[in-house]
């Protein structure tokens, strides 16, 4: 077995320094990459290798479909672990407007972030009757990582409000999406 906490200190480490970046954009979009592993886990075990009835069949080819979205999903968002910390310090040193463009671009990032939350919670819905219940738990943990994600997009957006003094239009539309998760 790896160690892989050697990987992670580095990061750790400087999240919890009195720094800016990385900071809650940066942990968010690690969090919803993890989330999505897990449900990728899942979604691989529940996967059988040797389908005999077509109904497994079917569910094999549903279950193997969602996991290609999810992994598409993962793949635009990894990035933005670095992305989010790189344009939080440039915020910090451009004036004017090119500091607005930043600011627009770096919410820019929050709000696909969110956006790609909403697409999993859709998806969910499809994926959770296909996954065996000796590995739901993973699944359910994932699935709460992207809830956890999206709640950390709507605080991020919340505080630029009042550090940039513009409301993000998207806020309620993901509060909404919160809420209609947790009644689920």
């Amino acid at each position: 077995m790896k160690n892989y906490r050697k990987d992670f200190r580095i990061y750790l480490a400087d999240l919890a320094r009195r720094r800016p970046s990385p900071g809650g954009g940066s942990a968010v979009c690690l969090i919803f990459c993890l989330g999505i592993s897990l449900m990728e886990k899942s979604i691989n075990y529940s996967i059988m290798l040797k389908p005999k009835a077509p109904k497994d069949k079917s569910c094999n080819k549903r279950l193997k479909v969602q996991l290609l979205s999810l992994q598409k999903l993962s793949k635009k968002v990894y990035p933005c672990i670095d992305k989010d910390s790189y344009l939080f310090n440039k915020i910090m040193k451009v004036k004017g407007k090119k500091r607005l463009e930043v600011i627009r671009e770096s919410e820019k990032l929050i709000v696909e972030l969110a956006g790609a939350c909403t697409k999993v919670f859709s998806l969910a819905k499809g994926i959770e009757s296909g996954i065996k219940n000796s590995i739901i738990s993973d699944f359910n943990i994932g699935l709460e990582s992207l809830r956890v994600s999206l709640l950390g997009c709507v605080f991020n957006l919340e505080a630029n409000s009042v550090l940039f003094g513009k409301k993000n239009k998207n806020i309620g539309i993901f509060k909404k999406v919160l809420k209609k998760w947790q009644k689920s």
